[in-house]
């Protein structure tokens, strides 16, 4: 819903007036002429300023509304005018918020909306492209727009605001991150084959035709007999194939301590990059956190799957987190203990491990989980080995991994 017009400036009408009362008095003929052409451009004045904004739709679209932090991308907006009134001149404001700029904006110049000027003729339709630059990671709002117009004459001005929206989701940018889906942190089965050497019969997958040594236990007869041809059951690995991906941005050991966004905006590039090469191999992904939505001020996560649906939920949350923290990490993650399946990788990216986080990756291990912890910050040597003689992996990104990959 449209808010109403606010109209400023005013038509001299006591001049009109003046017109009229000396053209009565006087009944002179050019005094009249001119007391009724001054009424006339009154009226003019009074109608097409009255009705400017009458039956003027704007809508507002963004492409593409999902890019990488850098990207350009086009707002589109139609002003459309409803009525046979012309326009001699629309001006159209679309106002962007934090972290979205002109893709022309020079230094010195405002950042926090886009004009644009046209006339509209009667019943005419006209698109503007606004191209837009998105520099940083982050979940921007565009909109809305401020709509200005007037009378023919430039007497008077109607001002309006349109409460059009459109979102734009910038991913991080993708760093040199290199894998670290380490062979010690897969069981043998996994590394064997994607089917896994020991099934699970508790996880029925699904059927194929029969081969020769296929146990007669596992031939599934009901849909032999449908198919008129053997097949053999499928079951899911006894071992998972699952990545839980659990990012932690609180940048210090006490969690509501100033962050550090540099350290925040590495860990969540690096969880990204290290989430394509999971998804990339086939794995089941999924997401925990403690830091907030930009836009909800929630605490999301990411329900395990795999496919893109799951891939690009997981990219939007870290896309849309802020630089803070809800709560300790070491808290969050074991509250997330019974929603984990068991055997699942646990990558756990933080700025730094401290005893709390540290402890909490060893609670994970000893719950039967393989467990890797990627930091930003070299680990204290004593954490460190206490994690390696326990069972979990720790790595610090090297320099080269803080760059852009090419």
């Amino acid at each position: 819903m449209s808010s109403e017009p606010i109209r400023t400036g005013s038509f001299p009408w006591p001049i009109v007036a003046i017109f009229a009362i000396v053209a009565v008095v006087t009944g002179a003929p050019s005094v009249i002429v001119l007391a009724m052409g001054a009424l006339g451009v009154w009226i003019i004045v009074a109608v097409t300023g009255r009705l400017a904004l009458t039956a003027v739709e704007v809508t507002l679209a963004l492409a593409p509304d999902r890019l990488v932090a850098g990207e350009p991308a086009i707002a589109t907006l139609t002003v459309s005018n409803r009525k046979p009134l012309p326009l001699t001149w629309v001006d159209a404001r679309l106002l962007i918020g934090d972290g979205v700029d002109p893709a022309s904006a020079m230094p010195g110049k405002p950042r926090g909306w886009v004009d644009s000027g046209f006339a509209l003729r009667g019943r005419e339709r006209v698109v503007v492209r606004l191209p837009l630059a998105v520099p940083a990671r982050g979940a921007y709002a565009i909109g809305p727009v401020r709509l200005r117009a007037g009378d023919w004459l430039g007497f008077v001005q109607a001002e309006r605001t349109v409460p059009v929206r459109a979102e734009v989701i910038a991913y991080p940018v993708p760093l040199a991150v290199r894998d670290r889906t380490l062979p010690s942190l897969r069981p043998l089965a996994e590394a064997a084959t994607r089917r896994g050497l020991v099934p699970d019969p508790l996880r029925f997958r699904g059927v194929r035709p029969h081969q020769r040594g296929d146990a007669r236990k596992e031939i599934h007869w009901k849909a032999s007999a449908r198919l008129r041809q053997l097949h053999t059951k499928l079951y899911e690995p006894a071992t998972s194939l699952d990545s839980i991906f659990l990012v932690n941005v609180a940048s210090y050991g006490q969690y509501w301590i100033q962050a550090d966004p540099e350290a925040v905006e590495l860990v969540i590039s690096a969880a990204a990059e290290l989430l394509r090469h999971a998804a990339a191999a086939g794995r089941q992904v999924g997401l925990v956190t403690n830091g907030i939505d930009n836009l909800t001020h929630e605490r999301p996560r990411s329900a395990l799957g795999r496919g893109p649906r799951p891939f690009t939920r997981s990219l939007e949350i870290l896309a849309r987190l802020g630089p803070y923290a809800v709560g300790a990490p070491e808290v969050v993650f074991l509250r997330e203990r019974g929603r984990l399946p068991w055997g699942a990788t646990l990558v756990i990216v933080t700025p730094r491990v401290g005893p709390g986080l540290a402890g909490a990756a060893l609670a994970l291990r000893r719950a039967h989980h393989r467990v890797l912890v990627v930091t930003v910050a070299e680990p204290p040597g004593a954490i460190a080995a206490h994690l390696a003689a326990h069972g979990v992996t720790s790595d610090a990104l090297a320099p080269i991994e803080h760059r852009a990959a090419v």
